[in-house]
């Protein structure tokens, strides 16, 4: 089975490290995923996607991101079952994020659109 996910996005908030009980370093955040326009007159929407991220990859985060900056994660999707405060079973969806990416956008305003910022003078090769 294949279970792989993989988004461009921009931090809700500014990730916070915790560290668990058994001592490992997590980081839970959310991304706002942005889904294209079908028509010139329709609006922007986005999707909100919860990540959780462990150990390095979190330290590596929490380090380097802040709100509204973007991002490329990759991951897979998990569910998982808990008990809420009142004892009433609920589901949470989120990806575990395995590696993640920067990325510079520059606002085109003709059409309002995000495009990567990067010219060859930029490039490492």
């Amino acid at each position: 089975m294949l279970n792989n996910f993989s988004c461009m996005g921009r931090f809700t908030h500014t990730p916070e490290l915790k560290i668990t009980p058994n001592g490992n370093n997590v980081v839970k955040f959310s991304l706002a995923v942005g889904r294209s326009k079908t028509t010139a007159d329709s609006e922007k929407t986005a999707d909100f996607i919860d990540c959780v991220a462990w150990n390095k990859t979190a330290e590596f985060i929490c380090k380097h991101f802040k709100k509204g900056e973007p991002v490329i994660i990759d991951g897979r999707f998990e569910t998982r079952e808990y008990e809420d405060k009142q004892g009433i079973k609920r589901k949470a969806y989120e990806v575990v994020v395995r590696e993640v990416n920067f990325c510079a956008f520059k606002r085109n305003e003709e059409t309002d659109i995000d495009l990567l910022d990067v010219s060859n003078e930029d490039l490492p090769f």
